[in-house]
């Protein structure tokens, strides 16, 4: 890698030279690519020795291949050279130092003296006083060390006795000690490391756990690097308490948008939760979670879940979701660890852009989602199964509705004529089947005439009127499976909306050196919607969404927003920098909305005539208001709130704050209220203390229960090659407690308790 064939050649070239040319600095022609080039202060050849003599601030340079030295000589028969004197060559980001080098050109071996060996890709150093250089990518060091640290005093290193290195591939050293700055901490008789800049198969580091629940726990992972395109993990991991779980992940990439994973884990249960806490011998009991009605008495338990993201012909791309686990319980005990909940979920949301469902929902959504977008017109077509876990393991009727297949074909809004006239639609087709209870076909076609037009030059009045149309054929099952009845029915409502908006806005001027310009708009806005009361009571009602209510509603509005004009560049100074003969350069602007304050509130007219028979009316609708604040890229504040104007009361508030700054200092702060249902705040802090040491503080609360749900603390140290991790994590609904330390040595890898 270091010394590649680029590097003798050349040296070669050099051999060949004529023993007349005698220069300090000149190129010669190295093939059809790049030429050598060398500088010395004095060049010189002995037709004797059959040596070149180099001497003097020596550089011979291509590309990016590099060697510098005091002195360099080499034989143009044998192709050995020797180099002394400030030894340095570079190959890329990668390079070598030492106080002498000796090399067979034609074998690529040598020995570097009083070496020190670094390699970027892994952020290796490695020092010995006798580097053997044994082929291409091969080094041995009878007596040295390695490390990650920068500086002559680094942090860690690890010493041995005869240190094998192979570039891209793994390294072997005896009698291993790991130092402490210049204490010895620890020591191995044998050890194997990476030394890769490039995946390559072989055993990873392994995890290290121990809990009351699961005992001791060694998880060790493999790595296959299949193809250049996909790769494989397997997980082979001991619990001293349960047993053996086996884990496999297979990983591919065939574009950038066409790539998926597929991961499974399995392990026979030697525990199971029947309600009691059976005593082992040695003292160890297994107590299930109480957090459900449910006993957990399978011993067979899995997790098999996958994302794949595929290009299709013709524009059309597909998505393939799936999440299915043995048992109630299997997510809650098993969140950790690289197999893991909470690893595989922030793996699924990085790479595919799509989460899972949360660990403690018991029906979980599997979804096969083909999609195709058009200038004006886009096709989204979903399989969607709700897998119940406790229906089916139990095996018990399945009433869960199942969308199979759930199609929308819509057109966005564009004119049909040249006249201002407009339309868009919203349609959809869904087979709606359970094993037990109704089921059937749906078809809704909703399409919509716009006519935008201006009054007084100043409001913008857009009446519209859609025509909803709406099938169903409806399949009756019983418990016996018979069919009972098919039925076919419709609906049809004609409904009509008009909109009434105007925009006023102001500029201020600012004297900031980076922002000129503050624009004010003001947008208030009435709404009308009127849907009669359509025949419906025969129709079906799947997932509760088929009754359309009657609307006789106004809905106003007022909603401000904020614009920045950023100055980018400015105009040149006229006296500095006189302007070009086709006139001064404009400056470059950059422009922001930073805040966004609405609210609105509606009137419903048929409550207010008290159409529906409710003796205290109250026509009028909370106010909701909505906030969106962010001034800069570490100050970001969303929330929205309800308020009654009949009981003089707040009836929700949502918000959520998030800051940071250039130190590294970051928070959020998430709290919601929804009047009898939920009150919940959920902080999160990072706090660097002093470099390297940061602490951190996650805590979620429900408020209206008076409980603590979730508490999570924990302190970093972070220097530049080594972490040390550790936290305390209190899961009050699980009632479990997790305390966690972990040691990251850069490049060599991390152990975790």
């Amino acid at each position: 890698m270091f010394f590649a064939a680029y590097f003798w050649s050349i040296l070669f070239a050099v051999a060949l030279w004529s023993p007349a040319t005698f220069a300090g600095d000149f190129s010669v022609r190295g093939g059809p690519d790049l030429p050598y080039h060398i500088k010395a202060d004095s060049l010189s050849y002995d037709d004797n020795t059959k040596r070149y003599r180099a001497r003097g601030r020596v550089i011979i340079t291509k590309g990016d291949q590099c060697l510098r030295a005091d002195a360099v000589d080499f034989n143009a028969e044998t192709m050995d050279a020797e180099a002394w004197g400030n030894v340095r060559f570079t190959s890329g980001e990668d390079w070598l130092t030492g106080t002498r080098l000796e090399m067979n050109l034609d074998a690529a071996i040598g020995t570097l003296y009083d070496g020190t060996l670094f390699i970027k890709g892994s952020h290796f150093y490695i020092r010995g006083g006798k580097i053997e250089k044994t082929g291409k990518d091969s080094y041995h060091i009878a007596d040295g060390g390695f490390t990650s640290c920068d500086g002559d005093s680094p942090a860690w290193k690890v010493t041995g006795k005869d240190l094998n290195v192979t570039i891209d591939g793994y390294s072997t050293v005896k009698h291993v000690v790991l130092w402490a700055k210049s204490v010895p901490v620890l020591y191995a008789p044998f050890l194997v490391f990476p030394a890769k800049t490039e995946r390559q198969t072989g055993f990873l580091v392994p995890q290290v756990f121990y809990s009351d629940r699961n005992g001791f726990e060694y998880n060790q992972p493999f790595f296959w690097a299949i193809s250049e395109s996909s790769d494989a993990t397997f997980y082979e991991s001991h619990m001293a308490h349960r047993g053996f779980k086996h884990g496999i992940e297979y990983r591919y990439v065939l574009a950038p948008e066409s790539k998926g994973a597929v991961m499974s884990d399995f392990l026979y249960d030697r525990q199971i939760d029947d309600s009691t806490t059976p005593q082992h011998s040695g003292g160890y009991h297994y107590e299930g979670f109480r957090g459900d009605d449910e006993d957990r008495l399978n011993r067979k338990r899995w997790w098999f879940r996958m994302k794949n993201d595929q290009d299709l012909p013709a524009g059309f791309k597909a998505k393939l979701d799936i999440d299915v686990v043995s048992d109630q319980d299997y997510l809650r005990e098993f969140k950790s660890g690289y197999t893991g909940f909470r690893s595989t979920d922030s793996y699924f949301q990085k790479e595919f852009g799509r989460d899972m469902d949360d660990y403690t929902d018991m029906v979980r959504l599997n979804r096969l989602n083909l999609n195709r977008n058009w200038d004006q017109y886009s096709l989204n077509a979903d399989l969607r199964w709700y897998d119940d876990v406790i229906t089916r393991k139990n095996d018990d009727p399945d009433s869960t509705l199942q969308r199979l297949p759930h199609i929308r074909f819509d057109a966005s809004r564009q004119k049909l004529s040249a006249q201002p006239l407009y339309f868009d639609l919203e349609s959809s087709y869904d087979y709606f089947w359970r094993e037990y209870g109704a089921r059937g076909h749906r078809v809704d076609l909703h399409p919509r005439l716009y006519y935008p037009m201006s009054l007084w030059e100043c409001l913008d009045f857009e009446p519209s009127v859609g025509l909803r149309e709406t099938i169903w054929q409806v399949e009756e099952y019983g418990d016996e499976t018979p069919r009972k009845g098919n039925r076919l029915l419709s609906r049809e409502v004609v409904d009509f909306k008009a909109d009434l908006s105007t925009e006023i806005s102001r500029t201020f001027h600012l004297k900031g050196k980076t922002a000129d310009r503050i624009r004010h708009t003001l947008k208030p806005q009435v709404v009308y919607d009127y849907v009669p009361v359509p025949a419906q009571g025969d129709c079906p009602n799947f997932e509760g969404i088929d009754r359309i209510e009657k609307k006789n509603v106004f809905t106003y509005s007022i909603t401000n927003y904020l614009t920045l004009r950023s100055i980018n560049r400015h105009n040149r100074d006229p006296e500095t920098h006189p302007a070009p003969p086709e006139g001064p350069e404009p400056p470059e602007y950059s422009y922001r909305d930073f805040c966004r304050i609405k609210f609105s509130q509606s009137y419903d007219i048929t409550e207010a005539r008290g159409d529906k028979g409710s003796a205290n009316k109250r026509p009028f609708s909370d106010i909701k208001g909505e906030l969106e604040f962010r001034p800069y890229d570490c100050l970001d504040l969303d929330g929205d709130v309800t308020w009654s104007p009949y009981d003089d009361e707040f009836k929700s508030y949502n918000a959520i704050l998030a800051l940071c700054d250039r130190r590294g200092n970051r928070g959020s702060l998430d709290y919601r209220y929804t009047e009898g249902n939920s009150k919940s705040i959920l902080t999160k802090v990072l706090v660097k203390l002093f470099d390297p040491v940061s602490a951190y503080w996650e805590h979620e609360r429900n408020l209206k229960e008076g409980k603590d749900v979730e508490t999570v603390i924990g302190f970093r140290y972070e220097p530049q090659c080594w972490a040390l991790n550790v936290s305390f994590t209190y899961d009050r609904a699980m009632d479990t407690r997790e305390y966690f330390v972990e040691v990251s040595l850069y490049g060599l890898g991390k152990i975790g308790l």
